[in-house]
């Protein structure tokens, strides 16, 4: 079974480097509620897509009995640590499940990278909730949006109660991110794809001019979006608890209610 919402995190390393100067963020305080009402619900398992992890072969799920952290976005003078258990039985039903749907998925080590790591610090500090994280693919939006039909599946038929959610940035332009230089292309970016999250209009994703996606590099090419966007399993509109914004990066933490037997 499913917990009431599913999340979608926000994830860069100046998150830390606030905390670590004792700058509690708006954005650091919203996730941080985001843990207590999630711990409210006492899930027993995390499912948890990474939009830093892109497979160039079939979707992944990681069934390692224990994570590691991956410091993957080197430079920011932080390194993200959140070592935690996993779920190697949940991994393996989630390839199962999608291999029936007719995906290409495989078990694969990888643990957790800062898509991850990061909001997970902040949602759930303890670390005692198993995680399975999963990866993305170099595949179409379509095949994104059946990986997430397949994992919802999989998991409204399970008796222990899972948490499921994305982690990843919207715009995420490194170059002008170390060069403080504010792009108009990624403010643009972040508040289109805002504004389809907040109506439910996910086609809009689609709909994005090229030349804006070139300068603001989104997170994924978005693709993370997808995999939510099919796991909700319509075009469900969601609440976005804050949006942050610095030179070249945007992050958002936003909820969607989860019907049950929503998911076929």
């Amino acid at each position: 079974m499913l917990t009431t919402r599913a999340l979608l995190l926000p994830s860069v390393p100046t998150m830390l480097i606030d905390e670590q100067r004792g700058d509690f963020t708006e954005m650091i305080e919203a996730v941080s509620h985001a843990g207590e009402r999630l711990a409210s619900e006492a899930p027993e398992a995390i499912v948890a897509v990474s939009a830093r992890w892109i497979s160039s072969g079939p979707f992944h799920a990681d069934d390692a009995r224990t994570h590691t952290s991956v410091i993957d976005l080197p430079g920011f003078g932080v390194e993200p640590r959140y070592d935690c258990p996993g779920s190697p039985a949940l991994a393996r039903a989630l390839v199962e499940g999608a291999t029936r749907a007719g995906l290409r998925a495989a078990c694969a080590r990888r643990g957790t990278d800062t898509g991850l790591s990061i909001p997970l610090h902040f949602l759930m500090r303890e670390r005692r909730v198993p995680v399975v994280p999963l990866s993305l693919s170099e595949g179409t939006r379509a095949e994104h949006r059946a990986w997430g039909e397949s994992l919802r599946h999989t998991l409204e038929s399970r008796r222990e109660r899972v948490a499921f959610m994305v982690g990843g940035a919207l715009s995420f332009n490194l170059h002008a991110f170390n060069l403080r230089r504010d792009l108009d292309e990624a403010r643009e970016l972040d508040a289109l794809v805002l504004e389809a999250l907040r109506k439910g209009d996910w086609g809009a994703l689609a709909e994005l001019e090229p030349a804006m996606l070139d300068k603001a590099q989104p997170d994924a090419a978005l693709r993370h979006l997808e995999v939510l966007r099919g796991f909700l399993a319509g075009d469900v509109p969601g609440r976005v608890l804050e949006h942050e914004a610095s030179p070249g990066l945007g992050t958002v933490l936003a909820e969607f209610p989860l019907v049950p037997g929503s998911g076929g």
